[in-house]
């Protein structure tokens, strides 16, 4: 009786186990169909951001999107994130940094639309990414710096050394370029964020074109 009773235990487990097996691979193809259908969704969702669509950080294509739809001026918006943190650095070598490397976003935005693919709202995005992340950043730095003083109001600011803005996430900027294909009329060089003796960012005017559509 008693082989009978392991017998039947075996048989008990092998049969859960073929159970088993067959609910999971029926999950895995669920799961599979799921990720298929979210897929084809998203991309009916960003058919116009072809050139952004799964290559922005984080859901940041999903909001700018969403700014962009509501008919939000993406130009003022990617301004005011350069603003709002600007007020916040106190004169410094990086004070003087970060407005060049707005200067170069105006220029980058006007070389974008002359010799680059993908729309003006598709670059806007790209743009107000870029400075949603390292307006982010330059807050952090502001926030810790052994330096910074605290206003009357509250706000807390600081000078930021130069040095920090060469490198990532403010040298990112350069990685738009890489998310729209060149026109065919476009120049033999590419735009240059850096100077001849390799300082980033290089001094830049800006663009008055793109200074007349912020100020609209």
């Amino acid at each position: 009786m008693t082989l009978l009773y392991i017998f039947l235990a075996i048989i008990a487990y092998f049969l859960w186990r073929i159970y088993r097996q067959k609910e999971e691979e029926k999950e895995l193809v669920n799961n599979e169909k799921r990720d298929v259908e979210w897929e084809q969704e998203n991309k009916k969702k960003f058919k116009d951001y072809p050139h952004l669509y799964n290559k922005l950080e984080g859901n940041w294509l999903e909001v700018f999107a969403g700014y962009a739809e509501n008919n939000t001026p993406l130009l003022k918006l990617a301004s005011m994130l350069y603003l709002q943190t600007s007020v916040r650095i106190d004169v410094s070598e990086g004070d003087l940094k970060w407005i060049d490397l707005w200067n170069l976003t105006e220029e980058l935005l006007e070389h974008l639309e002359k010799y680059h693919e993908g729309s003006a709202t598709e670059h806007q995005i790209a743009v107000c990414t870029y400075w949603q992340i390292a307006a982010e950043a330059m807050d952090e730095l502001i926030e810790n710096s052994p330096k910074k003083n605290v206003s009357d109001s509250g706000k807390i600011y600081a000078p930021i050394d130069g040095d920090k803005i060469n490198n990532k996430p403010y040298t990112n900027i350069n990685n738009i370029l890489t998310l729209f294909p060149k026109k065919s009329k476009h120049p033999d060089e590419e735009i240059k964020f850096t100077d001849e003796d390799g300082n980033f960012p290089r001094g830049s005017n800006g663009s008055k074109i793109i200074q007349s559509r912020i100020n609209a």
